[in-house]
């Protein structure tokens, strides 16, 4: 018997350094060993290997909403469900933090591996259920085949988290092969993550504001604050390009509050004008974890003198469904604070409907999603009515994002939306410090 327990005790002992204490799926290095002697097989063989870098979205926002513990049990889970998809067919290891890798032998080509792919995708989007809770954590990934796009670790590690970014930032795309044009897109994540960490005190952030308007009279009635980073190195970078590298360096509250004060100052400005221009700011997930938002609001209210009914508050459908119950009580903080509060992209992905008549906001904004197609199909006109008709019966107005053509915005206005915005005006967007 102690025979066997030192045995135990050393097999325990060489498993620990190649997997990871939290999900005890193999480690990086690990994994790279096992993908060099599967490339040496392949090679020998004739045969393909496919690499899906897996990044696991919004595990981060509930790390800082709901804790380290609730984060790690939510890995755990999607980890287990990428393994059980996977099976016997391959391995799947742990990245980083919020990054898993799987590897595919003997496969076929690249419609066999697209066809896991979407199996991973739907498998991880199911609900989470964990302490009482209802939690989503989506995934996006990215695809390289050895040897059509590498021959060695390295070059194939690389080529799939390439392919993986591009899927990030490719919106309801949520996977994406690896192509050689990828090489050519800009800077990597790691580079933007270093220049980024310092950029807020280099004075290197703006501000973009997008006109909001009144569907009925065409005027302006608010402006939508965006940041942009200009980057002596990259030039004039959108937010959607660089806020990855935002998460990974824990700057998104900091950028958040920075984009608060700033806009409500501009928002004074006009103000003191004579304007009566209502200025909109975005909070991510991030954004309203924990109960500071509302005091940060009062604060930045004070310090630049704007009055309350001029800002608001847009906080995101798919952060606030982390955990409802806690972002009703955010959004009655907030309310409290004399601030309007909008939802933004509504009916993206898992809705809050069920929850809605229970949230204190002013106003609804309909996703971009809604209008693609939407002239040419009645059942997505059907929805449109119905979402809308609803709001209005609960007291809450609808904004229409993603508005491209006069069509689309003749068809809104038909239907009784209150707001419009979208790239139909982007002639109409200026630069701080103020409008034009």
């Amino acid at each position: 018997m102690r025979q066997l327990a030192i045995q135990s005790r050393s097999q325990d002992s060489a498993h620990q350094p190649n997997h990871d204490d939290v999900t005890g799926l193999a480690t990086r290095r690990h994994a790279e060993h096992q993908l060099a002697a599967l490339l040496d097989r392949a090679a020998a063989q004739g045969t393909k290997v496919a690499i899906l870098h897996i990044d696991i979205d919004r595990l981060k926002e509930i790390n800082h909403s709901l804790g380290r513990p609730m984060g790690d049990a939510c890995l755990r889970l999607v980890a287990q469900r990428v393994s059980e998809v996977i099976d016997f067919k391959g391995s799947v290891s742990r990245l980083d933090s919020d990054e898993v890798m799987a590897t595919l032998p003997d496969v076929t080509g690249l419609e066999a591996v697209v066809t896991v792919v979407e199996r991973l995708l739907e498998r991880t989007r199911q609900p989470i259920e964990l302490s009482g809770r209802t939690l989503f954590a989506s995934c996006c990934i990215g695809l390289a085949l050895y040897p059509d796009h590498g021959d060695t670790v390295a070059e194939l590690m690389r080529h799939a988290n390439l392919a993986r970014r591009k899927a990030q930032a490719g919106g309801s795309r949520r996977h994406c092969v690896f192509s050689p044009e990828l090489l050519d897109e800009g800077p990597d994540r790691m580079t933007l993550r270093c220049e980024l960490r310092d950029a807020l005190a280099r004075g290197e952030m703006a501000l973009r504001y997008r006109p909001v308007l009144c569907a009925r009279s065409g005027q302006v009635v608010a402006v939508s604050a965006q940041p942009r980073w200009c980057s002596p190195r990259f030039g004039v970078l959108e937010a959607a390009r660089w806020w990855p590298a935002a998460r990974d360096n824990d700057q998104v509250h900091d950028i958040c509050s920075w984009v608060l004060a700033r806009a409500c100052r501009h928002a004074r400005s006009w103000y003191e004008a004579g304007s009566g221009l209502r200025v909109v700011v975005g909070m991510p997930a991030e954004g309203v974890a924990g109960d500071q938002l509302a005091e940060r609001v009062r604060e930045v209210l004070a310090e630049s003198g704007l009055p309350a009914g001029l800002l608001e508050i847009e906080l995101n459908e798919g952060g606030l469904m982390q955990d409802p119950e806690h972002a009703c009580a955010t959004l009655e903080r907030l309310q409290a604070c004399g601030v309007r509060l909008s939802l933004d992209g509504f009916g993206k992905g898992h809705s809050l409907l069920g929850h809605l008549g229970l949230l204190p906001i002013d106003t609804l904004k309909l996703d971009a999603l809604f209008l693609v197609g939407c002239l040419d199909n009645p059942r997505r006109q059907a929805v449109i009515r119905s979402v809308i008709r609803m709001a209005h019966e609960l007291g809450v107005r609808v904004a229409a994002s993603g508005v491209e053509s006069r069509l689309q915005a003749d068809f809104l206005r038909e239907q009784g939306c209150d707001l419009l915005q979208g790239s139909l005006w982007s002639r109409m967007e200026y630069s701080d410090p103020s409008p034009e």
